[in-house]
């Protein structure tokens, strides 16, 4: 399967402290630079075995640009028939702008729905506020009888997008439980922010608070009543390929379209460092190339007796976004690899 992230715009009700755009352009993405973007996403899913292509939508706020989005699922349904593609959505909402139409579009073409939503009122108004400086929680719960009819209508769960910063770290358990027991949520994904430097009592206490949700999630399992929490599904790589992490694909498997054109390997590093092409030209071969052979060079992690199973190594762009190299990785990473590695060691047996 190939994916395309497409930044349909740049435009959004919130401010949110964390922000991966940072400061917003108000852009929107042309039908011209769309389109082009997809083309070169269906060429390489023609060249898949699967012949399966993901989009996914983002934003800003993406759902903000709903007759643009409306107007491209028309124009990628036509040519995924031409084409023999099959193709699957997803979309990242904060959740605050749903009404009957959105509703209706989503469900018609099952388009997986990522909310962002960091935990209870506090934890959650800590960082996602409305331009106009108020908490968005509220919003969010006045549209949860949006996501019981999605979730109804589709068969399919929603998505909680829970982000892990240093001013929430410590509520990241009682977090995951409100996002499960109280909000009724299957799928949790929780997201360390790494914009910032981390110091290692912070990593420690995050640490802690991964075990804690581990154990919980186990209690749950045990109980018949699981959820997936998206920190598992790393956790059970090191179980894979006898432990150990190859190329992350950039380029090969996926794609990110900047609103401007710009292609990108994933939305980790969207600096120019992170840029391997655009709309126009087409993807740098040579430079994907180059980036996969640097990955395999001798760098920072060869004399690390723990890199063979090391999953952040392996993650370019955060990399380069931190250092600029592929070879210098983010330090804050790799101590708290070791962290999950040593969480893996211990409940491997019941994961």
């Amino acid at each position: 399967m190939y994916t395309i992230t497409l930044e349909v715009n740049q435009i959004c009700n919130l401010r949110c402290t964390y922000c991966y755009l940072g400061r917003k352009t108000n852009q929107k993405m042309s039908e011209q630079i769309a389109y082009k973007g997809l083309e070169i996403a269906f060429l390489n899913a023609e060249n898949h075995r699967d012949r399966r292509l993901w989009v996914d939508f983002v934003g800003g706020e993406a759902l903000l640009s709903l007759s643009f989005l409306k107007h491209l699922v028309d124009y990628i349904e036509g040519q995924a028939l031409k084409r023999n593609i099959l193709v699957t959505y997803s979309i990242t909402t904060n959740g605050t702008i749903l009404n009957d139409e959105i509703l209706a579009w989503l469900i018609k073409y099952r388009i997986h729905l990522k909310v962002s939503i960091d935990g209870d009122e506090e934890t959650h108004n800590k960082n996602r506020k409305r331009i106009d400086g108020v908490g968005s929680y509220s919003n969010i719960i006045e549209n949860c009888m949006y996501f019981k009819e999605y979730e109804k209508r589709t068969k399919q769960y929603i998505q909680a997008a829970h982000v892990v910063t240093q001013n929430n770290y410590g509520e990241t358990f009682e977090s995951v439980c409100h996002l499960v027991e109280n909000l009724n949520f299957s799928i949790v994904d929780s997201s360390i922010d790494v914009m910032n430097r981390w110091t290692t009592d912070q990593l420690d206490g995050l640490a802690d608070e991964w075990e804690k949700v581990l154990r919980y999630y186990l209690k749950r399992k045990k109980a018949g009543k699981a959820f997936l929490w998206g920190p598992i599904l790393d956790l059970k790589k090191y179980g894979e390929n006898n432990g150990e992490s190859g190329f992350c694909g950039v380029g090969l498997i996926q794609i990110y379209i900047k609103v401007d054109g710009r292609i990108f390997g994933c939305a980790a590093n969207l600096e120019d460092s992170g840029c391997i092409g655009d709309v126009e030209n087409g993807l740098s071969k040579e430079c994907i190339k180059r980036l996969r052979k640097i990955g395999k060079e001798g760098n920072m992690c060869s004399k690390c007796s723990f890199a063979v199973k090391c999953q952040s190594k392996n993650c370019i762009m955060n990399s380069l976004a931190y250092s600029g190299t592929v070879g210098e990785h983010n330090p804050d990473m790799c101590y708290f690899e070791r962290k999950k590695r040593n969480l893996w060691e211990i409940y491997a047996p019941q994961l």
